[in-house]
């Protein structure tokens, strides 16, 4: 189990400034501070007063009140590993060793079968933990085509015969990987399994073809979203790209709507626009 955020206040001003394309020596000219005292920053060395926080918040165009709380760490998520739901049943897996991710198994009430996301890791360890739930892997979707969200995935396939989905504009990421996909997926496209369906939404900008999965209680966003925080670019428009259709596809939904993200703790809608800096 996770015990803190994915990402610091270091990572998140960091990541602001890489996806605006803006140098350390520009931003700490204007708010009065040197590129070391900007590194030291990114570096979580400091975390200046809460005055500053505020000017660079307004430089990076991030909210104010939310970079505070950030570089204050007075936010946690309720449902870190989420919770029960009705309607499915979400294995939430911590995969990889020194460097962490998330895989999910989202498997149905009533068939037991069930949908893998992003196997990553540790391909034992997700059959294992199929077998235990009792939940028969029919089908994988990829959130987007980084290495560390794919790693197993030849493993679970070769195991269970499910058949993987992803979005066509990240397939050249997988390279000899790029075989194992059997069909891929666009905007507005259903993904069921069992008795559940999930609307297909896209949520690149970390990558071109990054989507999410949005169930009728929850959504598997991969890295468009952290508690907190984003999955990260170094180009103005994936940056742009990535805020808005997080701020329409899943900021948009109801408060308590669960969202499983990449890596990190799992949040909740209502908590992101809540403390998340990037949304104002």
């Amino acid at each position: 189990m996770y015990d803190g955020l994915e990402d610091e206040f270091g990572d998140i001003i960091g990541k602001a400034r890489r996806g605006q394309e803006l140098s350390a020596e520009e931003l700490g000219r204007a708010v009065g501070l040197t590129a070391r005292e900007w590194g030291r920053m990114e570096g979580y060395e400091w975390i200046p007063d809460p005055d500053l926080v505020g000017r660079i918040a307004e430089e990076l165009g991030l909210d104010r009140k939310k970079l505070v709380g950030s570089a204050q760490k007075s936010f946690y998520p309720k449902y870190p590993m989420g919770k029960p739901l009705a309607q499915s049943r979400v294995q939430m897996m911590i995969l990889g060793d020194s460097f962490l991710m998330n895989g999910y198994l989202v498997g149905c009430h009533t068939s037991g079968k069930a949908l893998c996301i992003d196997p990553g890791f540790d391909g034992e360890k997700i059959l294992s933990v199929a077998e235990r739930a009792n939940l028969q892997i029919e089908q994988v979707v990829l959130t987007h085509g980084h290495h560390d969200h794919i790693g197993a995935l030849e493993r679970v396939v070769r195991h269970t015969g499910a058949r993987v989905y992803m979005n066509e504009e990240d397939l050249p990421l997988l390279g000899a990987l790029s075989k194992v996909v059997d069909s891929t997926l666009s905007e507005g496209d259903i993904v069921g399994v069992g008795q559940l369906s999930f609307t297909v939404f896209a949520t690149g900008g970390h990558t071109p073809g990054g989507l999410s999965l949005v169930g009728e209680e929850a959504a598997f966003v991969g890295d468009a979203l952290f508690a907190g925080s984003l999955g990260g670019t170094r180009q103005k428009t994936a940056y742009q790209m990535q805020r808005d259709a997080v701020a329409e596809h899943i900021l948009g939904l109801r408060d308590e709507m669960l969202i499983y993200p990449g890596h990190g703790p799992a949040t909740t809608v209502g908590e992101e626009r809540v403390h998340n800096p990037f949304f104002i």
